[in-house]
């Protein structure tokens, strides 16, 4: 498992990250950064939403922004569900 680092940038306001989080490789790392950004957008100002990844070296790899709520594919519902299993793995490892 890798750390990753996930900064909020919302409506001129920046939370930095700085416990990270344990995912499997950069693609679930970067789909959980797009699903944050969705739901933050829910919420309201969802176009001013951005969440920035970034590596356990510090470095980046990717800036996420809300998607279209739209139905999935079948690859994209596919890589959801591994995504989702990973959190539940990392919330049973840590509780």
């Amino acid at each position: 498992m890798q750390t990753y680092f996930y900064d909020i940038h919302w409506d001129r306001e920046t939370v930095i990250d700085d416990e990270g989080t344990s995912h499997f490789d950069d693609g679930s790392a970067i789909y959980y950064a797009r699903i944050v950004a969705s739901r933050i957008a829910r919420c309201g100002k969802g176009e001013r939403v951005r969440i920035h990844v970034r590596d356990a070296a510090g470095r980046l790899l990717s800036i996420q922004c809300p998607g279209p709520l739209r139905a999935l594919s079948d690859h994209q519902a596919a890589i959801r569900s591994i995504v989702e299993r990973d959190i539940a793995r990392q919330w049973m490892m840590a509780g």
